[in-house]
């Protein structure tokens, strides 16, 4: 079963959020409360978060879903602060409106039945799509604002070791090892982080880069917890994606170093 009349209509209302974030009138007072009145901007944020958490929950029915479907809400938003294009906004909306969808969905379907191997990968795709869009957003934030670089370290270590742990305890019943797992995952791509700082990049690069090295310490995690880790999956994971992002940093534009 792909469709689901209740999920659906939530992914509505998650669409229509996003369509107003990018009404004009919308914008500018979202961009004047940055420079202004960022104590009403942080009272609007929470109010955001807890209808995305509302949703999740009713949904989920757990409070260990929340992560994925919170960090994919705020994420997106903050993405879009960086789209010039109303096509692309538009293309870009009916998008995360589709990952946030399955999202729900693969929650919904994991709460009937915790053997559903179709929920579990939903869930699993729809946490990487939202930690991409979380690396984006966040370094683009960064570069975009005046923020001190242990601030961003703090989000970049909070958000992947709760996402990691949601997705994690799904595959492995010892919870302790969960947490485990993913707060070393949490500060793997927080140190991760530190690094692309020095390098001249854009937030999509940067994004894509931390992605890939998220994906590689995810997945040989997965392995451990289904018990299907091997050496060679260990190397060619290692050897393709370091490829792969060799492929991304040689063909992006550098930004120049002020």
């Amino acid at each position: 079963m792909f469709f689901h009349l209740r999920v659906f209509m939530h992914s509505v209302l998650f669409f229509l959020i996003l369509e107003a974030v990018v009404r004009e009138s919308v914008s500018d007072f979202l961009s004047s409360l940055v420079s202004g009145n960022l104590s009403l901007l942080f009272l609007i944020t929470i109010v955001y978060v807890l209808v995305l958490g509302v949703s999740a929950l009713k949904i989920g029915k757990r409070w260990a879903m929340l992560p994925i479907p919170i960090m994919l809400g705020l994420s997106s938003v903050g993405l879009l602060a960086f789209i010039d294009s109303d096509t692309k906004k538009f293309a870009f909306i009916v998008l995360t409106s589709i990952v946030y969808y399955f999202c729900l969905l693969g929650l919904y379907r994991f709460k009937s039945c915790h053997k559903d191997q179709t929920a579990r990968g939903m869930i699993a795709a729809t946490a990487v799509s939202a930690i991409f869009l979380f690396y984006c957003s966040a370094y683009g934030i960064y570069l975009n604002f005046s923020i001190p670089l242990w601030v961003v370290m703090i989000l970049f270590l909070l958000p992947t070791t709760l996402i990691s742990y949601q997705y994690f305890q799904l595959i492995e019943e010892d919870k302790g090892k969960v947490w485990l797992y993913s707060l070393v995952i949490g500060l793997a791509m927080t140190e991760i982080s530190w690094v692309l700082n020095f390098w001249p990049f854009g937030y999509l690069t940067t994004g894509v880069t931390m992605l890939i090295f998220y994906y590689v310490l995810w997945d040989m995690v997965q392995s451990y917890f289904l018990k299907i880790m091997s050496k060679g999956r260990v190397v060619t994971n290692i050897v393709f994606f370091g490829i792969l992002a060799t492929m991304v940093l040689m063909s992006s534009r550098w930004l120049p170093v002020v």
